[in-house]
C-alpha cells in the first residue's frame, strides 16, 4: 500500500523542478548580474544614470561628464577609498553647503542627504560595494552639478527669450578640473576657479555676501518699530533676489574677445561702450537711452555684431507702424506724408514702401548704428530729446534711442581710418546719406538685469519693467539639470543675411 505514494515521489520532484526552472528562465530576462566589485557597482550606477541618494535621482544630463571622470580613474572610487577620503569628502560637502554664496541653492546638490549618510558610510565594511558605490557617485554627481550650474547657469536663456549667442563648445573640461583639484588638494578653491570670469560677477558675489550680513540682527530689531523692521527686511530680501538673478544671467554670457563692445542694460535705460584693451574692462562711455514700451513693443534681448554706421539715414517705416499710426493720419490728412518729409518708393520686387527722408524730422535723427539681427532693431539718434530727462524711459517701438549719438559714433569709428571727430561733425552737418562699413565689427549686447554695477563701481537696482525677473524666478522653481545641447551650440550661430537695400528694413534705399 505504501509503495504507490513512494513511487510517485520521484515524479513529483521532477515536475516541481521543471516548473521552477521554467519560471526562472521566464524572469531571467529582467535579472541583472550582481556586481562583485565596487568598480562594477560604479559602472552599473553610471549605466542606469540613477542614484537614489540624490534629491534628483536621475543624472542623465551630467552622466557624460561623470563617466569621463571615473574613466580617468579606471572606475575606481574617487572619494571613499582615498587616503585623503575624509578630508576630500569634507571639502566637497563644505563647498556645496556654501553654494548660497554664489547665489545657488545648496538643496539642489543633496547636501543634507549626503551629510546624513556620511557617518553610516564611514562605518561600512570594505566589501559593502553597493553602498560605497552609491555614496561615491552621489558625491561626484552633486559636485559636477554644482560646478556646471555655477559656470553655465541653471536655465536655457533661449527658453526665456534671451536671444544670446550660445557657446560653441564646452569652455571647461569639468572632469579634468575635478581630477586636478583632488590631486592638488584644492577642492575648496573650485568655486572661485569655475565662476564666470567677469568683473561684474565678482562684484555681485561680494555684494550678495554684504547684503546677507546686513539683514536685521536681534539687537537692531529692538531699536526698530515693527513696521520699519518689516519694510527693511523686505527691501533687503528683494535686493538679494535681484543680485542672485543678475548672477544667473551673467553665467549665460559666452566669453568675449578683448576689444570694443557695446552693452545696453534695458531696465537701467543705459548704454555702456567699453574698450577692454584701453580701460581694463571699465566703461569709457555711458549714455542714457530710450527703450521699447513695456506693454506693447519691448526691446528684445540679443547679441549681434555692429557692422555699419549710417549718417543722415532714411527711415524705412515698418509695416506695423504704417498700418496702426500713419494710415489713420493719412486718411484724415492727405498731405500728412509730405508734411513729415515722407515719400512712397517702389521696390524692384514690385512692392511699395513708405520712408522718411533725411533731415530734422527724421525719426532716426542723424545717426543709425546697424548690427544685423533677426528682430530688425538698431541704435539710433532721435529728434525727441525731452524723453531722456524722464527717470523711466520705455517709449520706443523696440529700437533703442541714444541721447548723445555723436559720442557713440566717435567711439565706434575711433579705429576707422580717416574718421576723425572733425570729419564726423562735417558729415552730420549735411543732409547727404552716408553709410560706413566697419573694418572690425563690434559686439553689441542688449541685456536685462535689475542689479548691476554702474560707472564708479556703484551697485544700482532697477525696476523690473518687462517682468523678466518674475519669469526667471518661475523657471528656477522648476530647476533640473539642463542638457549641454541647450547651452552649447555645436556649430557657430549664423548671422542674419544682409538683404538687398530694397528689401531689408535695416538699410536705407537710394533716393528714386
Amino acid at each position: 500500500m505504501l509503495l504507490r505514494p513512494i513511487l510517485f515521489l520521484p515524479l513529483f520532484f521532477t515536475c516541481f523542478l521543471f516548473e521552477h526552472v521554467a519560471v526562472a528562465e521566464e524572469f531571467s530576462f529582467f535579472a541583472t548580474p550582481f556586481p562583485s566589485t565596487i568598480s562594477q557597482e560604479i559602472s552599473h550606477i553610471l549605466n542606469t544614470k540613477q542614484n537614489q541618494l540624490l534629491v534628483r535621482a536621475n543624472f542623465e544630463y551630467r552622466a557624460e561628464d561623470v563617466d569621463a571622470l571615473y574613466k580617468t580613474n579606471n572606475y575606481a572610487p574617487l572619494w571613499v577609498e582615498s587616503s585623503q577620503s575624509e578630508k576630500n569628502i569634507s571639502d566637497v560637502l563644505a563647498l556645496l553647503s556654501n553654494a548660497a554664496a554664489q547665489g545657488l541653492d545648496p538643496n539642489d546638490y543633496s547636501v543634507s542627504s549626503l551629510q546624513q549618510k556620511l557617518p553610516l558610510v564611514q562605518l561600512l565594511k570594505p566589501e559593502s560595494f553597493m553602498e560605497l558605490a552609491l555614496f561615491d557617485t552621489a558625491v561626484t554627481v552633486s559636485l559636477m552639478r554644482f560646478l556646471h550650474d555655477l559656470h553655465y547657469g541653471r536655465v536655457n536663456p533661449h527658453s526665456l527669450n534671451f536671444n544670446l549667442k550660445l557657446r560653441t563648445h564646452k569652455t571647461l573640461d569639468l572632469p579634468q578640473v575635478i581630477k586636478t583639484a583632488i590631486s592638488e588638494d584644492s577642492i575648496s578653491q573650485l568655486a572661485l576657479k569655475i565662476e564666470p570670469n567677469l568683473k561684474p560677477y565678482r562684484q555681485l558675489r561680494s555684494a550678495l555676501a554684504a547684503y546677507r550680513e546686513s539683514f536685521i540682527t536681534p539687537s537692531q530689531s529692538e531699536a526698530l518699530s515693527k513696521k520699519s523692521k518689516s519694510k527693511k527686511a523686505i527691501n533687503y530680501s528683494e535686493r538679494i533676489i535681484k543680485i542672485e538673478l543678475a548672477m544667473e544671467r551673467l553665467r549665460w554670457l559666452p566669453e568675449t574677445a578683448a576689444g570694443q563692445s557695446i552693452i545696453v542694460n534695458i531696465p537701467a535705460f543705459q548704454l555702456s561702450a567699453i574698450d577692454v584693451a584701453e580701460q581694463d574692462n571699465s566703461p569709457v562711455l555711458n549714455l542714457n537711452v530710450v527703450v521699447g514700451k513695456s506693454a506693447k513693443t519691448p526691446t528684445p534681448i540679443l547679441m549681434a555684431e555692429m557692422r555699419y554706421v549710417e549718417f543722415m539715414p532714411y527711415w524705412n517705416v515698418p509695416l506695423s507702424i504704417l498700418k496702426k499710426e500713419i494710415l489713420p493720419k493719412l486718411i484724415n490728412n492727405p498731405d500728412y506724408l509730405s508734411g513729415q518729409n515722407m515719400e512712397i518708393v517702389t521696390l524692384k520686387n514690385g512692392g511699395m514702401r513708405v520712408r522718411q527722408r533725411p533731415g530734422g524730422k527724421n525719426a532716426l535723427g542723424r545717426i543709425k548704428f546697424i548690427f544685423p539681427n533677426a528682430e530688425g532693431v538698431y541704435l539710433h539718434d532721435t529728434p525727441s530729446k525731452s524723453l531722456f530727462q524722464r527717470p523711466r524711459r520705455d517709449f520706443s517701438h523696440g529700437c533703442v534711442r541714444v541721447q548723445n549719438p555723436t559720442e557713440l559714433a566717435q567711439f565706434v569709428l575711433k579705429n576707422q581710418e580717416g574718421w576723425t571727430q572733425e570729419r564726423i561733425e562735417s558729415t552730420l552737418s549735411s543732409n547727404t546719406h552716408h553709410q560706413i562699413s566697419l573694418k572690425t565689427s563690434i559686439p553689441v549686447l542688449f541685456f536685462y538685469t535689475t542689479a548691476f554695477y554702474e560707472q564708479g563701481d556703484k551697485l544700482v537696482f532697477y525696476s523690473d519693467i518687462y517682468g523678466h525677473d518674475a519669469t526667471l524666478l518661475g523657471a528656477l522653481t522648476k530647476i533640473g539639470d539642463v542638457p549641454d545641447s541647450a547651452l552649447i551650440r555645436s556649430e557657430p550661430e549664423m548671422m542674419p543675411s544682409v538683404l538687398s537695400t530694397e528689401d531689408s528694413p535695416l538699410f536705407s534705399e537710394q533716393s528714386p
